[in-house]
């Protein structure tokens, strides 16, 4: 296939995956929080620094042995901080560029200012991508080489954001997506880049779609065809993934229902919307209840399937909805470490190795082949509606032509 059926192809999956998810923004804040924590990952991952998403989880959890491991995982989560909130590059270049740089520079070493570029030479940058906005991929791509031609190809991970955020701002302008915050407070840190919401507008995450189903390599130079058969290939699949994720939703949404009118868990209900990694620290603070109240109601979703418990430990312990739970136990069973130590974990006791190993096989029971048979025929049934909604506008274009 050419390049530009390629990237006709890629765009329209990509515009399907962009309607469905401005159709229901809850839909889109657990989708992108899920595909941020993958990218962060991934990209680390494509600089030779083999860590697994978990792994990001237990840095926060005191439970990480220092070394080389522990220096992948800070740039992770710096680079994951930037995924979920972009910034601004068409109206704010030079803050969004250096702030890029300073996230996939490897932790503990200095940037590079040999090959770093000039304050005049990042809106040159992202107007490479502007001129091209009516084709996002294309525009992100555009940006990514020009970043990576001034820059002599010194932070391919930089080059990956770049993509990133040309990509997303340029998905704004045409007028669909969200605008995405321009700025970026001290919570933004590497530190608070699990718990933080994403917002962005972005719908190709790079890092993934190279390292989903093998490894392709990042090359903004010459690999434009081979990047847009992997990022068609990914989106295809999240597109797929839609439908789990409903079904998540919909689960969090039952359970609501049968509780009294006192009960604070449709609050935890709503927060999972937003946020759908928690520990109970965040539950104290954003339903004003106590700990025993907020372990409560973790544990009644947990009980109900609702939650996962990815640390498998009893303290520190951070859940997650099933469906990115899942995801992220495959990241950590291809074996993303580099080095073959592991870092040290308190010894479980019976009753805890018992809980993870049971938790696979629930989570399969969950997701049983009849009911996301169902979820596909309603997201096909969606996407058919959203298909003739588009072929009626353009025929009326083409009458009024």
């Amino acid at each position: 296939m050419d390049i530009g059926s390629l990237l006709l192809r890629s765009e329209a999956l990509a515009g399907r995956l962009e309607g469905i998810l401005l159709a229901d923004p809850a839909l889109a804040r657990l989708w992108r929080m899920e595909a941020s924590l993958l990218e962060a990952a991934a990209s680390v991952g494509l600089e030779g620094e083999r860590i697994s998403t978990p792994g990001m989880v237990l840095r926060l959890t005191g439970n990480m042995a220092i070394g080389e491991d522990a220096r992948a995982t800070e740039m992770a989560l710096r680079i994951l901080s930037v995924a979920k909130r972009p910034g601004d590059p068409f109206n704010m270049p030079l803050e969004t560029i250096r702030r890029i740089e300073a996230a996939a520079t490897p932790f503990g070493q200095p940037i590079d200012e040999t090959d770093m570029l000039e304050d005049s030479e990042l809106p040159q940058v992202v107007e490479t991508g502007r001129a091209w906005a009516y084709v996002p991929i294309l525009a992100g791509w555009r940006a990514a080489a020009n970043y990576a031609s001034r820059s002599r190809r010194t932070s391919p991970a930089a080059e990956r954001l770049v993509f990133m955020a040309v990509e997303g701002a340029a998905r704004h302008l045409r007028g669909l997506s969200p605008e995405t915050r321009g700025g970026w407070q001290e919570e933004d840190a590497a530190d608070g880049a699990i718990l933080m919401p994403a917002e962005a507008g972005w719908i190709v995450a790079p890092s993934v779609a190279l390292t989903r189903n093998g490894f392709r390599l990042w090359s903004p130079h010459s690999g434009l065809g081979t990047f847009l058969e992997a990022a068609a290939r990914s989106l295809s699949q999240d597109l797929g993934h839609l439908g789990t994720l409903r079904h998540e939703l919909a689960r969090l949404e039952s359970m609501t229902s049968a509780v009294s009118g006192r009960s604070r868990l449709p609050d935890l209900v709503e927060l999972l919307k937003t946020q759908p990694v928690v520990n109970s620290a965040m539950v104290i603070d954003r339903l004003s209840v106590t700990r025993r109240t907020a372990l409560a109601l973790i544990g009644a979703l947990v009980e109900a399937g609702c939650l996962v418990n990815l640390t498998g430990r009893r303290t520190a312990r951070f859940w997650a909805l099933p469906s990115l739970a899942a995801r992220m136990t495959f990241a950590a069973s291809v074996g993303q470490f580099r080095r073959t130590e592991r870092p040290a974990t308190v010894a479980p006791d019976r009753e805890e190795t018992l809980e993870i190993e049971a938790r696979p096989e629930q989570l399969r029971e969950q997701f049983d082949e009849k009911r996301l048979v169902r979820i596909m025929s309603d997201l096909d049934a969606a996407m058919a509606g959203l298909d003739e909604v588009v072929r009626r506008v353009g025929g009326s274009r083409g009458q009024t032509e």
